[in-house]
């Protein structure tokens, strides 16, 4: 499932929920993979990585899919 939440700058990141117990369970951390800007304000520089659980709850907000600029959606694919 994907989820997708704004950055406190304004960016838009979208994570994969199913990928947290990959992450877990090979890792030992509580992250998700995720897509987000590598250049903070620069939609076309989205790259993946990997979003931990505590940034998310420090420093996003969760928001509708509907709520995601177009311009954002395309640059993180999902």
């Amino acid at each position: 499932m994907i989820r997708y939440y704004r950055e406190a700058n304004g960016d838009y990141l979208a994570i994969d929920a199913a990928t947290n117990g990959f992450y877990r369970r090979v890792l030992g951390w509580d992250h998700f993979e995720g897509r987000a800007a590598a250049i903070a304000g620069l939609a076309g520089s989205v790259c993946t990585t990997g979003v931990s659980r505590e940034y998310l709850r420090a420093c996003c907000k969760r928001v509708a899919e509907d709520a995601v600029p177009a311009t954002w959606r395309r640059a993180i694919g999902y």
